[in-house]
């Protein structure tokens, strides 16, 4: 019979968990960092700085586009308007003349049939007889008689030259008239070719605008571009020469030319830099394997060591196991010869109290007397 060891405690158990815990942690970590599509670590926050700077710029140079464009349509729309008020105010002009004409040379009184719709013509008639020689006398007056007028040809020569004369009053106003009318035409074309010789210098200007400014925008962009293009072949060019610098720095480093002075620690003069170790030299190595053998004769030495123990050991465990057999068969004689004593002494204590209990039924069995009562509701209390 061997002796029932445990073999770890649960310090050991939950430290070996943490350890594996630990240990998967790592692995995930692992995963993600290394893994190029997933991973959230390494961003080019230098690049991304300068791009959200080019999208702002770009964002404040089509606004400030925009604006100039709002602001020439806003000066467009104002000189269109201030044109049309100004045509507006012409026209109003040239009807204000045009009225003022006809209340000045064409009135009613001015027609040549007025005296025949004259209003007032009964008041302004003159009598019916003035005197004899009134040649406003009619037939019926009795003064004179057709056939009798000595002055008809002096009267008729008054009549075509006044006839003449309204004629040429007539030729005159009618050509006034149109004079008027074709220099009022002349000044409305005049005024009208002005207004469509400005929209069109305001269109050619808008257009020379929107020339220029796209212009520039092109000048810029192409600018832009060329500046990229620059970046981006400077860029390449810096990356071209620091990787022939590495590989030069690479080719002429220690780690390839396996320098064996670099490898040792300033800290530790018997300890090496892991990284930068390329192996011992013939003499270590022989010291090394001399090492070796006497590490393997000193642990073929702890292992004899080690099994005569373990043999001694096991002898121990047997001599105590045998010790403690006969200790329990011991101890469980003495547990019995125990036991046997209590079960006597239950049965008789069992006795004395069916006893006991015989005698008490005996003592209760008899009646209650009138002092038991008596002795109660004596006080207060």
């Amino acid at each position: 019979m061997t002796l029932k060891m445990p073999l770890c405690t649960k310090e050991d158990l939950s430290e070996a968990v943490k350890l594996q815990k630990r240990a998967q942690y790592e692995e995930e970590r692992k995963s993600r960092i290394f893994n190029a599509r997933q991973r959230l670590f390494g961003l080019d926050l230098d690049a991304l700085e300068r791009q959200i700077l080019e999208k702002k710029k770009q964002r404040s140079m089509q606004i400030e586009c925009d604006k100039r464009y709002e602001e020439q349509e806003q000066l467009q729309k104002r000189l269109i308007t201030a044109k049309e008020k100004e045509l507006e105010k012409e026209k109003r002009i040239v009807d204000s003349d045009l009225n003022y004409y006809r209340c000045r040379y064409q009135r009613l009184d001015q027609r040549r049939e007025y005296d025949l719709n004259d209003p007032n013509f009964l008041k302004k008639a003159k009598p019916a007889r003035i005197a004899d020689d009134d040649i406003m006398l009619g037939v019926s007056s009795a003064q004179i008689f057709y056939g009798e007028d000595l002055h008809r040809g002096e009267r008729q020569v008054r009549q075509r030259e006044q006839q003449r004369a309204w004629l040429d009053q007539q030729v005159k106003e009618r050509k006034q008239a149109e004079e008027a009318r074709r220099k009022a035409d002349s000044v409305y074309i005049e005024s009208v070719n002005c207004r469509d010789k400005h929209l069109e210098e305001m269109a050619k200007s808008d257009h020379n605008m929107r020339h220029q400014i796209t212009h520039k925008i092109r000048q810029y962009n192409i600018n832009l571009a060329k500046q990229k293009q620059a970046n981006r072949e400077r860029a390449k060019r810096e990356t071209y020469e620091d990787d022939m610098a590495e590989i030069y720095n690479m080719l002429s480093s220690d780690m390839l030319t396996e320098n064996p002075d670099v490898a040792q620690s300033r800290l530790n003069p018997n300890k090496k830099i892991a990284f930068m170790y390329r192996g011992m030299t013939p003499d270590e190595l022989a010291e090394f394997r001399k090492g070796q053998e006497q590490q393997l004769t000193q642990t073929l030495q702890r292992k004899t060591e080690v099994q005569l123990m373990n043999k001694q050991w096991e002898q121990y465990a047997i001599n105590m196991d045998r010790t403690l057999m006969l200790k329990q068969i011991e101890m469980d004689r003495k547990h019995k010869e125990q036991l046997d004593e209590l079960v006597r002494a239950n049965t008789k204590l069992a006795v004395e109290q069916d006893q006991q209990r015989k005698e008490a039924l005996v003592q209760l069995s008899n009646a209650v007397s009138d002092e038991f009562y008596d002795q109660f509701n004596k006080n207060s209390r």
